[in-house]
């Protein structure tokens, strides 16, 4: 069997014990019940086959691509990504989807992210940059953006502060986010995953969805991933592994994600299914 077989099967046999046990979605003190969160991946699998070199995994929440080591370890230190903020519609009057990059989320129960968010409030779409540093705290949104703005985001750990930058960008109107956040003292943020993500969002303190908000597709651009090595490539370079993440479960599919662009650093993912 050849590495990338390996490292498939090691992967998937973590998330699977991972995804039993996750069934439930937990906070501390300062997550609001109820309350919108993105989190790691959940009820997770495999599909037949892949997508060129990429192993394809199922997630209920997550659509896009992972990176990762076997390992399971402190592999990552930054992950950035571009995109055009797409318009929703809205299949349900509260229907909710966030796009993002971050760390974490894949093997493990902790997630530092940031990126921008489409909900529906009473049926009319809102949109707004957000960061979280899940499980400390929920969805919290600082500006509000337009659709066709073009973003850039980003997260940072920093080695010698021991926190993470999360920066998102509104290229369009200069508006940006920074918040630099530590791990909480309760959780470990093992940074063993690089991800770039359209996620169902989930409710706070427990195991339900909002509807997906029908965002159409979009596209991923700029991908960049930095190791703890200093190796920096797109999501296909050589210095690690990836997988693309269908969201999908419980036989219905509700966003499909493409195959990687020539440069390995971009692709698309697209709405299915509220």
């Amino acid at each position: 069997m050849g590495r990338t077989s390996l490292l498939a099967t090691a992967v998937l046999l973590s998330l699977m014990t991972f995804g039993a046990a996750g069934g439930t979605f937990t906070a501390n003190a300062q997550g609001v019940a109820g309350a919108g969160f993105a989190g790691p991946t959940r009820d997770t699998g495999a599909l037949h086959g892949g997508r060129g070199t990429s192993p394809a995994y199922t997630s209920r929440n997550w659509d896009g691509y992972i990176t990762y080591d076997s390992s399971e370890g402190k592999d990552f230190d930054v992950v950035q990504a571009t995109w055009i903020q797409p318009p929703v519609t809205c299949p349900k009057p509260s229907a909710w989807t966030v796009f993002w990059v971050g760390l974490d989320g894949w093997y493990d129960d902790t997630v530092e992210q940031g990126g921008t968010s489409a909900q529906c409030v009473d049926g009319v779409p809102q949109y707004m940059a957000w960061w979280e540093m899940y499980p400390t705290n929920a969805i919290t949104t600082v500006f509000s953006i337009s659709p066709g703005d073009k973003i850039s985001a980003s997260v940072v750990y920093e080695s010698s502060a021991k926190t993470f930058e999360i920066t998102v960008t509104d290229l369009t109107t200069g508006k940006y986010l920074s918040k630099d956040k530590a791990c909480a003292s309760d959780v470990t943020c093992d940074r063993s995953s690089a991800d770039v993500i359209s996620e169902d969002v989930g409710h706070f303190g427990s195991g339900t969805f909002f509807p997906l908000a029908d965002y159409g597709t979009m596209k991923y651009k700029d991908v960049s991933v930095t190791d703890v090595n200093d190796n920096i490539g797109g999501i296909s370079d050589s210095n690690w592994s990836n997988g693309s993440v269908t969201e999908e479960s419980g036989g219905v599919t509700y966003a499909t994600v493409s195959g990687l662009n020539p440069s390995g650093n971009g692709f698309n993912t697209t709405w299915q299914h509220k």
